[in-house]
């Protein structure tokens, strides 16, 4: 599953969920650019990079 999150400032990250229940992490900004490409061991933990990112 593949879910897509923006913030305030038009930055966007996609989290994609593997099979073996890692996920994936790819941040973008607001001119399409990629980031930041990460694998995380959960869906939580991707998440909470993605928060760290943002603050």
């Amino acid at each position: 599953m593949k879910t897509y999150h923006k913030d305030f400032c038009g930055v966007t990250a996609s989290v994609t969920d593997k099979v073996d229940g890692t996920a994936r992490l790819v941040v973008c900004d607001q001119y399409g650019k990629k980031v930041k490409d990460s694998i995380h061991k959960s869906r939580a933990a991707a998440l909470a990079a993605w928060r760290r990112f943002c603050a």
